[in-house]
């Protein structure tokens, strides 16, 4: 299998909004939504709203430039990242994690909170639903006493967003619902698999 490195952190574009907001001149870079509570981004120091301008001395332009970056990295291996932070540049070290790894540790996590498991969308699913490739995922099992199940969700029903931040991934899904605190509500834009008719649904997270 090939190892995949990760940083534990979510990410997302910079619109010329959020960068205005942030104080930055530009829209390039990697603006951190989300930061896993013991990943190694937040060993190394970064915070939710760091935009990250460069890693490894390579310019990063967008999220996904930045994602690609870090999934190729070696695990174990130190890396350089620069983010810009209320106005000034900062320069971090992080040691890149296991992405194989994370994702199972966070994902049983995930399953006693939620009482839910998910995998991706198939291209047939995402065809079925007018969606676009590697967007949202699909819940795999279900826990009856569960917080997805008790608010209505069913096996076959998909998760596109959560609290605004569009999941690609089984990656995603997982670290952004690491972030949540015990007891906080998350809004999660879902998908009913028998009408293929989307909606916004309100869940607590245990």
């Amino acid at each position: 299998t090939v190892e995949r490195g990760w940083l534990g952190v979510t990410v997302q574009d910079l619109t010329p909004e959020l960068a205005k907001s942030f104080g930055a001149d530009s829209t390039k870079g990697a603006l951190i939504a989300e930061v896993v509570k013991g990943g190694p981004g937040e060993k190394a120091g970064m915070k939710q709203g760091d935009i990250v301008l460069s890693y490894q001395g390579k310019e990063v332009t967008n999220a996904s430039a930045l994602r690609n970056e870090v999934a190729i990295g070696r695990i174990g291996q130190e890396a350089k990242v620069t983010v810009f932070r209320k106005g000034k540049t900062e320069e971090l070290t992080v040691t890149i994690g296991n992405l194989e790894d994370a994702v199972k540790l966070l994902s049983a996590s995930v399953k006693e909170r939620l009482g839910v498991e998910v995998r991706p969308a198939t291209s047939q699913e995402a065809e079925k639903y007018g969606l676009q490739p590697q967007q949202g995922v699909v819940i795999e099992s279900l826990d009856p006493k569960g917080a997805l199940a008790k608010v209505g969700f069913e096996i076959g029903d998909m998760i596109l967003e959560i609290n605004g931040q569009p999941i690609e991934s089984v990656e995603d899904f997982v670290n952004v619902v690491s972030t949540v605190k015990p007891g906080q509500k998350i809004a999660l834009l879902a998908l009913d698999h028998n009408s293929g008719s989307s909606g916004y649904v309100q869940v607590e997270v245990g």
